[in-house]
């Protein structure tokens, strides 16, 4: 009879630092080995298993399915080189089991709440309780049951243990575990397991304790061991794997090795074949959605029904008859795809946002939908739009749609906790995030491991270039054998975390199908796959997204409406505004939502957006896809009057009509399929999937044939039908749908009407809602600054909690608003005029230690007399007194910083409770006064901004003197001179689509400039301009003017660019904090 062997206790990376190998790389050596099964038994859960079961479903090869538990655990396992407790091997027989194990780790879990996290609590009676004869247990490595029995206890400890284990969980469902490390005691130990197991009738079977697919990668197992324990390689003798031991063999070598164990062997290809089977069959299905008398169907219909009467007025006149066909349509698709039930579970979550006051829109694929549109989720209406249906479901669509949900960040809680109650958190749980390496973390990580300082490891990843493996990425300094362990671990699971919003909700315990662990968050539990592992299981995901600038726009109107007296509804804000447009054709758009960036900032005043739907043309033009599609500079030489439709297939003429006969859109790309190649719009969403999927060349092959003989049927070939196919390529995977753009486009035009026209309310809102966008606090503040907004320190009986407004004496400001007008008309009167604009006031939680809880306790007890009054009343600590001494927030008392640092000791000891009056040392003695530059410097350490200067100020005196210009000056310089600005850098970008080229977004006192910085001038600076605060820029000015068409009456747009060609050091007095860096 052939050899054969399946090797039953594997661990992979999914062991977090206690694996060297991935599933797939797993699979692909048991493949090459010939083995005929293979389990994957990664340490307290089942984090790998998708992944491990589809590289094996592609190459053929059985799936059993396990885990390795471990008991007595004092503390969780990082940390520590060889951490204390004991293991058992659980194997699933069928997929019963696997539920069965599949919630006792989840039960082990729920029990570490309060303890560490990452530490199960198992009962070992309790545990077989719940096998239910569905498991095989194997008795585990040297830490497991039976072989720390036998080392503690010799052989009659270890008869008594197995006596135990096999009363728990039948004989029959245990099996001794015999493994040959080639260690010094691994003979002897093998054989006094098998002599005992035949002792008691217990079968034996043989394994590998694997923890890496081949010999090769011990050093990697090694570096993650010495990572995992926070100890250098050297300190950890005999606590790393044995070398080049615990890898995957094929049969002949095991039974080479367990000559004297024949049996053992051939068992574990026996057990293998038994408990194989299929993740498919463990998929779960959503919960029933209907109330009594309706199906899900029926009820959905009638939601959507009640919703079309009041977004399109009731049926059977003319103007609305194409709205109720397009929603017959939808209904029919989405009741043949069986999924009614997901759209009733978005509805009533959004419906939930709505009745409480809690802004929420559908963003993505889900506004093509009228559906989405009639329900609330989405505000985009798609017939209005004339949106393409099915680029969000067609009836050949493999799986669930995909409606995310933007919520305002501050209130996503409410919703999660919602859906808890709603369907019970034995049935809902967040998905995971799994952290992986990447070579900055690699790279520190490696280093420490090999013995390298942390100083030094952490100096050699800040030179690494994001996105590069390590050894591609010219740091001459760092180690070879750093790199190449470095660039071995990358993408390795590190930890796991939880997904921005991603809930999942099923209708069994979903416990039953993948482990639930609490998350660091109260109330939050998280499963242990990702978002890809839920989708490939058959979990449906509900992406409940937390959005900033949602928050910021509720808080902006709050303000508006508390301190102005004007009432805004987003929905009815007047259409066009040409104050908002010019706004944003000149670029002045800090803190606008998605045309904040470098590249939307130059974009903007060449594009020239006149209404509405030129913010969906921008929102979509900055993406890789256009860029890649060589769509943005067509589009924009077009819209500025270069003629172009000559250029166009006349049957692209309409579909391509709205953006110059350039495509931008998803939508396009699919319509394009079907003017030009006669697909239907079926295979039009084929085609895009196929060409957006990295799995599938086989099938865009097809497509890609299907498609140039329905060009050439049309007359288009050649050249043409191959710049036609570049396009649709380009678009794929990186263009936005129309729809996305049109959603997006809403928070532009509502973010930039309120920055227009209340900016103090718009800036202290962005205050109020960090972290979010684009740009520091401190840049938010210097923007207002230089519109003219006074921004004023904290205060004890001024300041909120928040950022507040604040009437200057000055301004006499009273309320505007005429209630009595229709609302939208009000807006328009309103802002026909400037409104005047407060001051924003610093609130109390900016400062440093200062919580929210605590600001809102102090903000409820004012006023106050004194720091005493408010030390006692408030109880605050001497670290959070010196704080908001430091801030200036007692100048309310008469007190200056230094007088308030000195005092803060004393009035600390003023708790509540104690005598009033007896605290000594709160007079200070005659203090010097405080410079500007130790003014600003006490700002940023206090709150980390400074609200009333700006860091280069204090320099601009010594920079005069040396003919440095400030950004502002730059709008009346020449085209292509070459001078020198200075200032902070507050972004440094690259692109992937810009060539190598980095931008620098260069700040002064008077505003923000884009410095482009070539591959060879980076190389030669590298140091200086990854790790300088700020620069001195040396370079050519470079600047685009756009005039518009004929009949454009408007200001031409104008950019400027400084193109790099050496870079100074700027010695600054103060250190704001660190530039926000993106790829």
């Amino acid at each position: 009879m052939t050899d054969r062997y399946a090797e039953l206790h594997c661990h992979s990376y999914f062991s977090f630092l206690d694996g060297a190998s991935s599933p797939a790389e797993l699979v692909d050596e048991a493949i090459r080995l010939g083995l005929t099964g293979l389990a994957v038994t990664d340490h307290d859960g089942f984090y790998g298993v998708v992944q491990f079961a589809e590289a094996a479903r592609e190459r053929g090869l059985p799936t059993v399915f396990g885990a390795e538990l471990s008991f007595e655990l004092p503390s969780r396992q990082t940390g520590v080189a060889d951490p204390a407790g004991r293991h058992l091997l659980v194997l699933a027989r069928n997929p019963e089991g696997y539920a069965r194990l599949s919630a006792a780790i989840a039960a082990a879990y729920e029990e570490s709440i309060g303890g560490a996290k990452g530490r199960p609590v198992y009962d070992l009676e309790a545990l077989a309780g719940e096998a239910g004869g569905d498991w095989l247990v194997l008795t585990g490595c040297r830490k497991g049951f039976l072989p720390s029995a036998l080392a503690s206890g010799g052989t009659g400890g270890a008869t008594r243990e197995l006596d135990r284990l096999t009363a728990l969980f039948g004989r029959g469902n245990v099996a001794v575990e015999l493994t040959d490390h080639d260690l010094p005691d691994d003979d002897e130990r093998v054989d006094a397991l098998a002599r005992i197991a035949a002792n008691l009738q217990v079968a034996t079977v043989a394994t590998n304790n694997v923890h890496y697919a081949h010999p090769s990668r011990q050093p990697v197992a090694a570096t993650l061991a010495s990572i995992r324990a926070r100890s250098p390689l050297d300190s950890l003798d005999g606590h790393l794997p044995a070398a080049a031991g615990a890898h995957l063999r094929g049969a002949r070598e095991m039974y080479a090795r367990f000559a004297d164990h024949p049996g053992a062997v051939e068992r574990a290809a026996e057990f293998a074949a038994a408990c194989a089977f299929d993740l498919d069959l463990i998929a779960p299905r959503l919960p029933l959605f209907a109330p009594e008398g309706h199906t899900e169907m029926s009820w959905l219909a009638t939601r959507v029904l009640q919703g079309a009467r009041e977004y399109y007025g009731p049926p059977g006149s003319p103007a609305v008859e194409g709205a109720y066909k397009q929603l017959e349509t939808e209904l029919a698709v989405i009741d043949e795809l069986g999924f009614p039930g997901y759209f009733l579970i978005v509805d009533d979550i959004a419906k939930f946002c709505r009745d409480n006051g809690i802004l929420c829109q559908g963003r993505g694929s889900a506004a093509n939908s009228a559906v989405c549109y009639a329900l609330g989720i989405t505000k985009v209406d798609a017939v209005k739009y004339d949106l393409l249906f099915e680029r969000f479901l067609s009836p050949d669509r493999d799986g669930h749609p995909d409606i995310d949900l933007d919520i305002a960040s501050d209130r996503r809680e409410e919703v999660i906790q919602y859906v808890y109650r709603k369907y019970g958190r034995g049935h809902a749980a967040m998905v995971a995030n799994v952290i992986s390496y990447r070579p900055r973390s690699a790279v520190r990580d490696v280093a420490k491991a090999l013995g390298h300082t942390a100083e030094r490891a952490e100096g050699w990843s800040k030179q690494l270039d994001r996105g590069k493996r390590v050894t591609d990425s010219e740091v001459d300094e760092i180690p070879a054998d750093v790199t190449a362990l470095a660039d071995d671990i990358g993408r390795f699971p590190r930890h796991l975390g939880i997904h921005p919003g991603g809930m999942v909700i099923c209708d069994r315990p979903i416990a039953q199908v993948c482990p639930v662990e609490p998350a660091t968050m109260p109330d939050r539990t998280v499963l242990q796959w990702d978002k890809d592992d839920c989708a490939s299981a058959g979990l449906v995901k509900f992406d409940l997204l937390g959005l900033g600038m949602l928050t910021a726009l509720s808080k902006a109107v709050e303000l508006v409406e508390r301190h102005h007296g004007v009432h805004i509804d987003l929905a009815l804000l007047p259409k066009d505004d040409p104050a908002t447009m010019a706004m944003l054709c000149e670029a002045d758009t800090v803190g606008v939502f998605q045309v904040e960036s470098r590249a939307q900032m130059s974009t903007l005043p060449r594009l020239r957006p006149e209404n509405f739907y030129d913010l969906a043309i921008e929102v979509a033009l900055i993406r890789p896809g256009p860029i890649q599609g060589g769509s943005v500079h067509p589009y924009l030489a077009r819209r500025a009057g270069e003629p172009w439709r000559h250029k166009v297939p006349k049957k692209l003429l309409a579909t391509l009509e709205k953006t110059c006969g350039v495509p931008l859109f998803q939508e396009q790309l699919m319509q394009m399929a079907i003017d030009i190649a006669d697909f239907d719009a079926r295979e039009a969403d084929a085609l895009r999937r196929a060409m957006g999927s990295k799995r599938s060349e086989e099938r865009m092959q097809a497509l890609k044939a299907r498609l140039y003989a329905g060009m050439e049927r049309n007359g288009v070939v050649g050249a043409q039908a191959d710049e036609i196919f570049q396009q649709l390529h380009a678009f794929a995977d990186f263009g936005f749908p129309e729809s996305h753009a049109i959603s997006f486009a809403y928070l532009v035009y509502a973010s930039a009407w309120l920055k227009r026209h209340f900016p103090a309310a718009f800036t202290a809102a962005l205050l109020n809602s960090q972290p979010m966008g684009f740009y520091s606090p401190n840049t938010l503040i210097a923007d207002a600054r230089r519109h003219g907004i006074t921004v004023l320190r904290p205060d004890l009986n001024l300041s909120g909690a928040d950022a507040v407004l604040e009437d200057l004496p000055d301004t006499g400001e009273q309320p505007v608003a005429d209630l009595s007008l229709d609302p939208c008309a009000r807006l328009t009167e309103i802002t026909a005029r400037p409104v005047p604009q407060p001051a924003i006031r610093l609130g109390l939680s900016s400062v440093r230690a200062i919580s929210t809880a605590t600001a809102e306790r102090v903000e409820e007890g004012r006023p106050y007399t004194g720091m005493t009054d408010l030390a006692r009343r408030a109880g605050l600590t001497t670290a959070q007194l010196e704080n908001l001494a430091v801030a200036d927030a007692f100048a309310c008392f008469g007190l200056s910083r230094r007088e308030a640092l000195w005092a803060a000791g004393a009035a600390a000891r003023e708790r509540p409770g104690t005598l009033p009056g007896t605290a000594t040392g709160l007079t200070a003695p005659p203090l010097p006064p405080m410079s500007q530059v130790e003014l600003a410097g006490a700002d940023f350490w206090a709150t980390g901004v400074s609200p009333q200067s700006h860091p280069v100020e204090f320099v601009r005196a010594t920079l005069d003197e040396a003919g440095v210009l400030r950004v502002a000056d730059l709008a009346e310089a020449g085209d292509r001179i070459r001078v020198r600005v200075a200032g902070l850098i507050t972004h440094r970008q690259r692109p992937p689509t810009a060539g190598g080229v980095t931008f620098l977004s260069l700040e002064d006192e008077t505003g923000i400039l884009n410095v482009v910085c070539s591959a060879g001038l980076w190389r030669r600076q590298r140091k200086l301009a990854r790790t300088a605060v700020g620069v001195i820029v040396r370079g050519m000015v470079e600047k685009k003017i756009t005039h518009g068409a004929e009949d454009d009456a408007r200001p031409p747009g104008v950019v400027i660019n400084l193109v790099a060609d050496l870079l100074e050091p700027l010695d600054l007095p103060l250190r704001p904090g660190p530039s926000r860096d993106f790829q």
